[in-house]
C-alpha cells in the first residue's frame, strides 16, 4: 500500500464504483483554502515601513519583498503547476500546502532580511494551489452548476486579497507586524488540516494514467513547451486570454492609481481609509455566485458572458473617469462595476476553455493565467506612468477606456460558436440556431457522466463501463 493511501482517510479514498460526491462544503473549503493561501502574497504591502525598522534596514532594503512574492507565484505557475496533470490532485495539493506552511514558519521567526526575502520567494512558489482547485472544480462540476461552482472558488482568493491588505495594516498598527505573519500561519495550518481530512483522492486524468514519473521528468522541458503550443491549436484560448489580459490591465491600473487620487488634496484620505476602500471591491466579488447563476448560466455561450462583463467594466471606467476628480461616487461606482465585470468575464472565460485539451487541463490553465498576470503587471506599470507623466486621473482613465474598448474587437473577430480563428459560424444566439442547434441539443451535449469518464476516471474503469 502506498504512503499516500495510508495517509488518506477512508472517507476520502477514491472508489471508481462509488466515488466521493462533490458537495457545496467541498466548494466552500476550496474557496477558503485558496483565499487563505493567496493572501500570503499581499500581507507585506501596507507594512513595509515597519518591517524596514524591525530589520534595521532602509525602506529600499525591503521594497522588493512584494516583488519576490509575485515572482515566486509566477515561478510556481509556470514550472510546478503543469505537473498536476500527472499526479493525484490530493497528494500534490496537500504537499504544496505543507511546503508553504514550513516556509511561512521560517518567515515568522527569522530576523535576517536576506533570509526573509528568500523564504518569501520560496513560500510563494508553492502557494498557488488556487489554480489547481479552479481546474478541479471545473472538472467535477455538472455543466448546469459549473459556472456557479467556479464563481465560488474564484471569489475566495479575490476576497482574501482585498482583506489581507486591510488586516495587515490594522494588526500592524496596534501590535507587532510579526503577529500578521503568525496569524496567517495559524490559518494556514487549519486549512492544511481540513484539506488533509476532507479532500477526496481524485485520480490522475485518464489520458495520463500509467505514465511513468521518470518519463515525466525526462520530458519536463517538452511539457513546458507544450504550454506555448496550446495557443496555435486553440483559437478560443487565444480569444479569452486576450480578453483577460485587457480586463486585468484596467483593474490593476485602477487600483494602483486610485491610491494617488484619494491621497490628493481634494480628498486627503488617510492610508487606513484608502485601504478600507478595497472593501467596496470585495462586496462585488462576493456576488460572484449570483452573477454565475443569473447572468452567465442563462446565456450559456461563454463569449456572451464576456460581452456582458466587458460592457459592465466599460460603463464603470467611464463613470469613474468622468466623476473621479470631483466626487468620490465616481471611484465607488468604478470599483463596483469594474470588479463585477471582471468576475463575470473570468468565470465565462474559464467555462470557455474547460475541456479543450483532455489530460492537459492544468497546462491550459497555466497558459490562460499567465496572460492574466501579464495584464496585471502591464496595467500597474502603465497606469503609474500615465498618471504621473501625462495628466493624472483623467489620463489614466482614458487609457483604460481605450484598452477595454479593444476587447470588442477581440469579441467581434470570433463568434461564440465559430470553430476557426475568425468568423461567426453558428450565429450569435444562446443556442447557435444558425448552425442547426436548439436548446435540447445543447442540453444533450452536456452529458456529465460521459465527461467524468473522460476527465477523471481511469482507463480501466472506462473499458469496464463500455463492456
Amino acid at each position: 500500500m502506498q504512503l499516500t493511501t495510508i495517509l488518506t482517510p477512508s472517507w476520502c479514498r477514491w472508489d471508481n464504483i462509488n466515488p466521493p460526491r462533490f458537495t457545496i462544503w467541498h466548494n466552500l473549503l476550496y474557496a477558503t483554502v485558496g483565499g487563505v493561501f493567496s493572501a500570503n502574497l499581499y500581507y507585506s504591502h501596507p507594512i513595509l515601513q515597519v518591517m524596514a525598522q524591525d530589520f534595521n534596514t532602509t525602506q529600499s532594503g525591503v521594497a522588493n519583498i512584494p516583488t519576490l512574492a509575485q515572482a515566486g507565484d509566477a515561478t510556481g505557475l509556470l514550472l510546478i503547476l503543469p505537473l498536476t496533470d500527472f499526479f493525484p490532485r490530493r497528494a500534490f495539493t496537500v504537499g504544496m500546502l505543507t511546503c508553504t506552511v514550513l516556509f511561512w514558519l521560517g518567515l515568522c521567526v527569522t530576523h535576517n532580511v536576506a533570509v526573509f526575502q528568500a523564504l518569501t520567494y520560496l513560500s510563494a512558489v508553492t502557494t498557488g494551489v488556487i489554480q489547481i482547485l479552479l481546474v478541479l472544480v471545473a472538472e467535477v462540476s455538472t455543466p448546469e452548476k459549473r459556472a456557479f461552482n467556479i464563481s465560488i472558488v474564484a471569489t475566495g482568493p479575490t476576497f482574501a486579497i482585498l482583506l489581507a491588505r486591510i488586516l495587515s495594516g490594522i494588526v500592524a498598527n496596534y501590535t507587532s507586524w510579526r503577529n500578521v505573519y503568525w496569524l496567517s500561519l495559524g490559518m494556514q495550518v487549519v486549512m492544511l488540516a481540513l484539506m488533509a481530512c476532507f479532500m477526496p483522492d481524485y485520480p490522475v486524468s485518464a489520458v495520463n494514467v500509467g505514465k511513468p514519473k521518470r518519463e515525466v521528468a525526462k520530458e519536463y522541458p517538452k511539457l513546458l513547451l507544450s504550454i506555448v503550443a496550446l495557443f496555435p491549436r486553440h483559437s478560443i484560448l487565444v480569444q479569452v486570454s486576450l480578453l483577460s489580459f485587457l480586463t486585468f490591465f484596467c483593474v490593476s491600473s485602477f487600483w494602483t492609481t486610485l491610491t494617488f487620487l484619494l491621497s490628493e488634496p481634494q480628498y486627503g484620505y488617510s492610508t487606513l481609509a484608502i485601504g478600507l476602500f478595497g472593501l467596496i471591491g470585495a462586496c462585488t466579488m462576493v456576488l460572484g455566485p449570483l452573477f454565475a447563476r443569473y447572468v452567465i448560466q442563462p446565456l450559456r455561450a461563454p463569449l456572451l458572458g464576456n460581452v456582458v462583463g466587458t460592457t459592465t467594466s466599460l460603463v464603470g471606467i467611464v463613470l469613474g473617469t468622468a466623476l473621479g476628480k470631483w466626487n468620490v461616487a465616481g471611484p465607488v461606482l468604478q470599483a463596483l462595476l469594474l470588479d463585477a465585470g471582471l468576475m463575470i468575464g473570468q468565470v465565462s472565460s474559464r467555462m470557455a476553455i474547460h475541456g479543450i485539451e483532455p489530460g492537459k487541463e492544468n497546462r491550459v490553465n497555466t497558459a490562460f493565467t499567465t496572460c492574466l498576470y501579464l495584464g496585471m503587471l502591464t496595467g500597474t506599470k502603465a497606469g503609474n506612468d500615465v498618471y504621473e507623466k501625462y495628466g493624472g486621473w483623467l489620463a489614466a482613465g482614458g487609457l483604460s477606456i481605450g484598452i477595454i474598448a479593444l476587447s470588442y474587437f477581440v469579441i467581434v473577430a470570433k463568434g461564440p460558436y465559430e470553430q476557426g480563428w475568425i468568423g461567426w459560424t453558428g450565429g450569435w444566439g444562446r443556442y447557435g440556431k444558425d448552425s442547426g442547434q436548439d436548446e435540447e441539443s445543447v442540453k444533450e451535449s452536456f452529458d456529465f457522466e460521459a465527461q467524468v469518464k473522460v476527465d477523471i476516471i481511469p482507463t480501466k474503469v472506462q473499458e469496464k463501463d463500455v463492456q
